[in-house]
């Protein structure tokens, strides 16, 4: 499958530019068969500028690198181009999209690696907007505007949660909204059998967080299952008979009595097969 990676300024055009020492200026675009790298030694991103990933055919499966900072993601990919914005607002560490030099990594995913039982909802490359790249996962609680309380900071992979605020203590915060839902979107049906949460836990130098007691998970095909949650500091698993959904969605809930004010979710994986 042929892979394009383009690297846009704010009116959409194609950049150009240096890519090493041969100093002469060109297209910042680079093609390839199942594998797209661009390397560059001397380029300064501007926020709105974009990244422009084309494939030959939608519903793919790719590995993904769109910035040093950001891991290597297996994301699936519903069209055939994804537009990847630099963003104002930062939910990862302060140095995303700031160094000069870059490598960008685009390649098709082997079957092995798309048919592995895995965490489905995993994806450091998500960003707050309407994307073709999935999972993409979003709330209810849209008041917010502090990035580091987004919902993506809970499918980024990291898992620090004894404080909160900037990176690396990243949460979905939901803004003490009672009735807050987070869903992952998956972009196509996956069959899932586990939910793990890692609330956050926040004891450092007082009692900051709280917890839910119950929570609720429900699918696109229907069916919901509630759960007892406990104020513990590690991942809490769900398990649950096999569910055919291109949807999870975490809801109703239910904040523990005498809890602490605050209450937060750290990380949501979501454990599975794709469907091919």
């Amino acid at each position: 499958m042929k892979i394009t990676i383009e690297l846009l300024d704010q009116e959409d055009h194609v950049k150009t530019g240096v890519f090493s020492y041969d100093k002469v200026s060109k297209p910042y675009r680079v093609s390839g068969n199942d594998l797209a790298v661009l390397g560059i030694k001397k380029m300064a991103w501007q926020v709105g500028e974009k990244i422009r990933v084309t494939t030959e055919q939608p519903a793919s499966y790719v590995w993904v690198q769109l910035d040093e900072t950001l891991a290597p993601t297996l994301v699936y990919l519903a069209d055939t181009k994804w537009t990847y914005t630099i963003p104002a607002e930062k939910c990862t560490v302060d140095t995303a999209f700031e160094s000069h030099r870059h490598y960008l990594m685009v390649r098709t995913a082997m079957p092995a690696e798309i048919g592995a039982y895995q965490n489905l909802a995993l994806n450091p490359h998500d960003q707050r907007a309407t994307s073709t790249a999935y999972p993409h996962v979003f709330t209810n609680v849209t008041d917010e505007p502090d990035p580091v309380f987004w919902p993506q900071n809970a499918v980024d992979g990291k898992l620090a949660n004894i404080s909160h605020g900037s990176y690396p203590y990243g949460s979905w915060g939901i803004h003490e909204h009672a009735n807050a839902t987070l869903t992952i979107d998956f972009g196509r049906v996956v069959k899932l059998t586990t939910v793990r949460l890692l609330f956050r836990h926040d004891h450092l130098e007082r009692v900051h967080d709280g917890y839910w007691d119950h929570v609720t998970l429900a699918f696109s095909n229907g069916d919901e299952r509630t759960f007892e949650t406990d104020d513990c500091a590690d991942f809490q698993t769900l398990t649950f008979e096999p569910q055919l959904t291109d949807k999870l969605i975490l809801k109703d809930l239910h904040k523990a009595p005498n809890s602490a004010r605050f209450v937060a979710l750290t990380q949501i994986e979501a454990y599975g097969y794709n469907q091919l």
